[in-house]
């Protein structure tokens, strides 16, 4: 009866066993006997395999899961069984598995050899050796330096034509310090010295993670001033060398534009094309490097997929970065502004002398790709273009011919219909002038605009406004714009070489980068009564979290691609017009008087607009 028991209670142990990942085998002996006419199959159980699977089931209870020092594995106090340990086919003395310092977590195999009435059945399993937590905490260190370094290593190019921003690491812990055998390092940038031949310069960084630090030693080419890259050249001649003295009279001229490729092969874009150029401008008409106007005798694509006969070239005499204008265009292009004037950097010769770097854009005028509105109509609800321009009637600048109304102290010029337009009346003026009104009075008594004005478009010309802290938004270049049966609308954005903490006309606070400059009402009162409906700054709000990241943001990191893409051009401009540190006038911050060098006059605008919009954006999501 106690046989019939213990043979039951084996039983029941081996199917259990048989689910344990402990146990790996299973051996029965099967005898089979066969006559003519039938075949039967007995199967009969060695009990001795049932003894030792119930045997290893009471040691391997005993066994943990994971150790971190020696580890004595237990063996058989019964004298019927015999047990050894392997580790890797080796016979473990004692059935002691030596702990083994490791970085990470291991499996180690392990097999149970017992043996029992002359039957000897292996067990095989795996325990985990834990990880010293020093080796760990040592190669978790050093994995991050490899991937650091690795990292580092491939972001340096191997020749550089400009600056170079140093390349960092987003990893958190991981800081890293550079130094170079020439040139200097200024904000994370190393400074370009445009050497005449080819300049090796060794960038050595420290990398440093948990107090563990890791040297780099990188070398980097300075590529020789004749192999930087150019950007497009604009050959410019009049008419038998005549000078361009007037913002009024055109010179007779002819324009060559010449492009080139990576590797500074020249293309003849446009040969001798022919214009006419002069002067232009207001408060830049009078700065010593001159912006010009163009117009072609045909319309002609300047760098462009479209073809005008009017175009500009802005010097940017007063922004000694030579990029306010064109990151303003650029933001207005990228938050969608229906026309955002072009923004390209040109190499201007004009009879055969450097005359600088010049920014490339559109006239700001209606046309189908530029203000596209109804033009040519004689009807009074047609296309219009205004300026709000309140130099009109200023004692202090020459008298102008514009064609403008005057509406609570502001002028208005009407840029189009033009005067000299066939179809054009003084109704049209009326017209576009009691609209106007109307906008205003309706911002004044805060009663339902909705009727009247693009919001979208004020919303989106306001950002840029903002972010830039614009000297001109309630001044003069304010544009807007109306179509026929359409609402009015803001646009295009124009006019930033003084803005950006630049305009050293305005008193310290008002040319800071904290404090709404556009809405105050002694600057654009349009935007100042909107800012007092609060469904105008709930979708102000909206739109701007909806641009923030994509091109708010994106405004600040243009900044040096956008230098490093003008490097040879800048430096040349600044040879001619050495102006930094040096130009001390009207329109000059004594900040911007205060820097000497070029790289502190990019840091300048990038700290200033990195700070304007913590503001803007702090302040916008509490209205």
């Amino acid at each position: 009866m106690n046989k019939l028991i213990g043979t039951i209670l084996s039983l029941a142990l081996l199917i259990w066993l048989s689910g344990c990942n402990l146990i790996t085998t299973q051996t029965t002996t099967e005898t089979t006997t066969t006559t003519t006419s039938t075949t039967t199959t007995t199967t009969t159980t060695d009990w001795r395999l049932v003894d030792i699977d119930g045997f290893f089931a009471v040691l391997a209870g005993e066994i943990p899961a994971a150790f971190s020092a020696d580890l004595v594995l237990p063996l058989s106090d019964n004298p019927g069984y015999e047990v050894v340990y392997l580790a890797d086919d080796v016979e473990l003395t004692d059935g002691i598995l030596v702990y083994q310092p490791v970085a990470y977590d291991s499996l180690i195999p392990v097999t149970a050899r017992i043996t029992y009435e002359g039957l000897t059945r292996d067990y095989d399993f795996t325990l985990t050796q834990i990880h010293d937590e020093a080796l760990y905490n040592e190669a978790e260190t050093q994995a991050v330096l490899d991937s650091v370094s690795e990292e580092i290593e491939n972001a340096f190019p191997a020749s550089i034509g400009s600056d170079l921003t140093l390349p960092e690491s987003n990893v958190p812990g991981v800081t890293i310090t550079y130094d170079v055998d020439r040139s200097y390092i200024f904000h994370d940038r190393f400074i370009f010295t445009f050497p005449s031949v080819d300049e090796t310069v060794n960038f050595t960084a420290t990398i440093t993670y948990c107090e563990t630090t890791r040297t780099l030693s990188i070398p980097v080419v300075m590529e020789a001033f004749s192999k930087l890259a150019k950007i497009p050249e604009l050959y410019i001649n009049t008419e038998g060398g005549a000078a361009i003295t007037s913002d009024i009279d055109y010179v007779n001229a002819s324009l060559s534009l010449v492009t080139f490729d990576e590797d500074l092969n020249a293309t003849i874009a446009i040969d001798h094309a022919l214009l006419g150029i002069r002067l232009r401008g207001n408060s830049t008409l009078f700065m010593p490097k001159k912006p010009y106007k163009l117009k072609f005798a045909v319309k002609t694509a300047l760098l462009s997929d479209y073809a005008q006969k009017d175009w500009v070239l802005l010097a940017n005499f007063a922004d000694q970065t030579l990029v306010r204008n064109y990151l303003a265009h650029t933001m207005a292009k990228d938050i969608g502004m229906e026309f955002a004037p072009a923004a390209k950097f040109v190499d201007v010769y004009l009879n055969g002398v450097y005359q600088g770097n010049y920014m490339l854009t559109d006239q700001v005028e209606v046309s189908n790709h530029r203000v596209d509105v109804e033009e040519g109509s004689a009807n009074l609800d047609t296309g219009y273009l205004v300026e709000f321009d309140r130099r009109i009637g200023d004692p202090n600048l020459p008298p102008t011919d514009e064609n403008y109304f005057v509406l609570y102290g502001i002028p208005f010029a009407l840029k189009s219909p033009k005067e000299d337009d066939p179809n054009y009346s003084e109704a049209q003026k009326f017209f576009i002038e009691d609209y106007i009104n109307t906008v205003y009075l309706t911002l004044q008594n805060q009663e339902d605009y909705s009727a009247l004005i693009d919001e979208a478009s004020w919303i989106d010309w306001f950002i840029v406004e903002e972010v830039f802290k614009n000297v001109d938004s309630g001044y003069s270049s304010v544009f807007m714009y109306k179509d026929t049966g359409g609402k009015l609308k803001m646009g295009p954005v124009w006019d930033f070489d003084l803005s950006t903490g630049n305009p050293g006309h305005l008193e310290a606070a008002l040319r800071g980068p904290e404090g709404w400059y556009t809405a105050r009402p002694d600057k654009n009162i349009f935007y100042y009564y909107l800012m007092e409906y609060p469904v105008f700054r709930e979708h102000l709000k909206a739109r701007w979290n909806e641009v923030y990241e994509t091109v708010v943001l994106q405004t600040v990191n243009n900044i040096y691609p956008t230098v490093d893409s003008i490097a040879k051009s800048r430096y040349l401009n600044f040879q001619l017009w050495d102006v930094i540190g040096k130009n001390q006038d009207w329109y000059t911050a004594p900040e911007i008087l205060a820097l000497t060098t070029y790289e502190e006059q990019v840091w300048f605008l990038y700290d200033y607009l990195t700070t304007r919009i913590a503001w803007l954006d702090r302040e916008i999501n509490l209205l």
